[in-house]
């Protein structure tokens, strides 16, 4: 495993892997300023054979390259002094391609607490819910899924549609221009961070289960000759609770 690490002024650090070019680590200050590591600990996965290229790190830069049957992709990450993490992804190919980034797994309050008590806002008008079939997602307005205001993920898990399940799992929606645009905001009341996630796609996946949570660019499917482009940034930082107007009550109990 060869892991590169890009740091900002602010003191955080970034692992990246360059076996698969996924987020390994993030140690990032809370509103006191002390330091943890904000991502949450995958499932092993099998590792296939080393296909990501990279160099060392430039100034907060790291680019890696991929070629695989045809796919080619080009990802440049960046990490800046606001605490921002951007992702930019071009990828072409030859054939009929699918080609999907793994997504950061995060826990703002640290590896062994419960993300339950994380609040989000997702400005996300339609959604689509797992098992089902049909090709229309449905309206948020009215169910657990409308996050529009912020909300627990815990509070939104109780809600009769979801009580038996261990987290979220599906795709939400809404319109996009192409041009980067916050869509997320998660808050952890306990040790104040804030994550704010943008994209210049019109999707994402939002899983989660007790430790984790991600917020994860879609897939893209390339036809030949086709060459695709998008642009996502994960910024991290620390907020009020009280700035965050909350629509629904969060418990208090991770501070104690």
């Amino acid at each position: 495993m060869t892991i590169f690490t890009l740091h900002n002024a602010r003191g955080m650090r970034v692992a990246i892997d360059a076996h698969d070019a996924s987020v390994r680590a993030w140690w990032a200050p809370d509103r006191y300023g002390r330091l943890a590591d904000v991502l949450g600990a995958a499932p092993p996965a099998a590792r296939a054979p080393t296909i990501w290229q990279c160099a060392p790190p430039n100034d907060g830069h790291l680019l890696l390259r991929l070629m695989q049957d045809g796919l080619s992709v080009r990802l440049a990450y960046r990490l800046d002094d606001d605490g921002s993490l951007h992702l930019d992804c071009a990828a072409t190919a030859d054939a009929i391609s699918r080609f999907a980034l793994a997504a950061p797994r995060f826990n703002l309050q640290g590896h062994h607490a419960s993300v339950g008590e994380h609040v989000l806002r997702l400005a996300a008008d339609r959604y689509w819910p797992g098992g089902r079939t049909g090709d229309t997602p449905l309206d948020v307005a009215g169910s657990a899924f409308d996050f529009r205001q912020p909300a627990p993920l815990a509070s939104r898990l109780a809600w009769p549609a979801l009580v038996n399940l261990p987290g979220f799992g599906h795709d939400f929606y809404w319109t996009g221009s192409g041009q980067p645009r916050e869509v997320a905001r998660v808050v952890d009341p306990a040790s104040g961070r804030v994550l704010r996630f943008s994209s210049t796609q019109d999707s994402c996946h939002l899983y989660s289960d007790a430790r984790c949570f991600s917020l994860l660019a879609q897939g893209v499917q390339l036809q030949p000759g086709q060459v695709m482009r998008f642009q996502l940034a994960y910024r991290l930082g620390v907020q009020d609770l009280d700035a965050f107007d909350i629509s629904e009550p969060v418990s208090m109990m991770s501070n104690k």
